[in-house]
């Protein structure tokens, strides 16, 4: 294959819409071509391009095809065939705004280019977060400014209710949403930016940035963003909330615990450990589990924040004394769930409820392996010790039996509650504690079964699990 010349394509844009805002470089191009190609003529101040016989289009390949992505591959096609032909002169390719903001068909020319000996040369121009920063007064690196696809958003959110996580916005900082063609964009850029700001958040939407005599700033909030005209040259503006009234990130109450517990925080919050937070985890995950009880949705949404504050608290503990973060936690929590689904996340096949739990299993045991733990390591040490002794007996009894209780007898019911009970009492005048007598009666009843076999489903269904407790 002969050398490429060094201009065999050129990739230039037009900037925001003003002609007096494009560049030398673009204009030498431009004026230099065998061949220019205009992504669309659908922008502002290209009048000079219109009746230039040089000049075509790919507005055609709008119509038609499905996808975006579908569109930026045959314009990347069209483009190369033309920039790949004769070798007399150089090619063109025109796009509205900085060839690297927002076009996506410009990367798939550079890499296609790579293959077919095509030599690309990119030229920097005005773009549309340029005109936009002009237009608002805002110095996007000193305000620490997040520049953010539209089309992005709408994509996380057509995903709901399984978008979580996918709306990557820092709402701490000011924050640039470009590409806000249409109003289903609009809409879709609505709904994502609600699972972090207020509805009645103040923005800005920016039309025409730049265009002489078209640029408009209209102020408005977040709730009423998809009944305020946009179109192909429409952004918004979205201020930063103030450091700890961005209540619905994350970040907000790691912040609020951090400064509860700084030198001037809560003197209560302040000499908490671990251990004297050890009541709460429990009386919090008890109460998170009577709202699941009552199908209670507002009082679990409730209970669950107060058990994650107790997850932030104890992170911040631990990284006063240098274990660790609440980053760290959370990094841990991520790698073992892709780790122990490897049917979603790797190569292994789970077709059935039965075939993730043995996946799950076999996954845990090279855990145990890995980090040293026996295998023949008794079951109930694999419990909490925590664990009510009754829970921890339910837990490994149930297990064991693969019997499900969801269709108990009452009168059943009512017998072996009154058991249990009278057992309790029994223990308690014997001067016995009854949690620490469940718990030995489960490991007798642990090594009785390994050593004999299994025990029948009646007997299982016992008071206790063992009459001798």
């Amino acid at each position: 294959m002969s050398e490429p010349s060094p201009a065999d394509l050129v990739v230039v844009g037009l900037g925001p819409g003003d002609p007096a805002l494009r560049t030398l470089g673009a204009q030498r191009a431009l004026d230099g071509a065998r061949t220019i190609v205009l992504r669309t003529r659908v922008h502002p101040g290209i009048d000079d391009l219109r009746d230039d016989p040089r000049v075509t289009d790919c507005d055609d390949l709008y119509a038609g095809i499905r996808s975006f992505e579908e569109v930026y591959a045959a314009i990347a096609e069209r483009v190369l065939g033309l920039a790949g032909v004769g070798r007399d002169g150089t090619v063109v390719f025109a796009v509205p705004g900085h060839p690297r903001f927002g076009e996506r068909s410009v990367r798939l020319i550079e890499e296609r280019a790579v293959e077919r000996g095509i030599a690309v040369s990119i030229q920097s121009a005005v773009s549309a977060v340029d005109a936009v920063a002009t237009a608002i007064g805002a110095d996007p690196l000193a305000d620490d400014v997040q520049v953010i696809d539209a089309l992005g958003l709408a994509s996380a959110i057509e995903r709901d209710p399984f978008s979580g996580g996918s709306v990557l916005v820092d709402p701490h900082r000011p924050c640039l949403i470009g590409q806000v063609h249409a109003p289903h964009v609009a809409a879709a850029v609505k709904l994502a930016l609600g699972r972090l700001y207020p509805d009645d958040h103040p923005i800005l939407v920016v039309r025409a940035a730049g265009v002489p005599g078209e640029e408009r700033l209209e102020r408005c909030r977040l709730y009423e963003l998809d009944r305020r005209p946009v179109d192909h040259l429409s952004s918004v503006w979205v201020p930063a909330l103030e450091a700890l009234a961005a209540f619905r990130s994350a970040a907000t109450l790691q912040r609020i615990v951090a400064l509860l517990r700084a030198p001037g925080g809560c003197p209560w919050d302040r000499e908490q450990t671990h251990g004297s937070l050890r009541p709460a985890v429990l009386e919090e995950a008890y109460e998170v589990a009577d709202a699941i009880d009552r199908t209670d949705a507002g009082n679990l949404e409730e209970e669950l924040g107060d058990l994650l504050l107790q997850v932030v608290l104890h992170a911040q503990i631990a990284e006063e004394a240098g274990e660790f973060a609440l980053e760290d936690v959370v990094e841990r929590v991520a790698r073992k769930l892709i780790r122990r689904h490897p049917h979603v996340f790797g190569t292994v096949e789970a077709r059935t409820p039965s075939d993730v739990v043995a996946t799950w299993e076999s996954v845990k045991a090279e855990e145990r392996s890995a980090s040293g733990v026996a295998k023949e390591q008794h079951p109930l040490d694999r419990l909490p010790r925590s664990m009510p002794a009754l829970l921890r007996a339910t837990t490994l009894l149930g297990a064991w039996k693969e019997r499900s209780p969801t269709a108990a007898d009452p009168v059943a019911a009512k017998a072996a509650g009154d058991e249990l009970l009278t057992a309790v009492a029994t223990a308690i005048r014997a001067g016995v504690d009854p949690e620490r007598a469940l718990d030995g009666a489960l490991r007798r009843r642990v090594a009785d079964e390994a050593g004999h076999g299994a025990t029948t489903g009646d007997e299982t269904a016992g008071a206790g699990g063992d009459q001798r407790a």
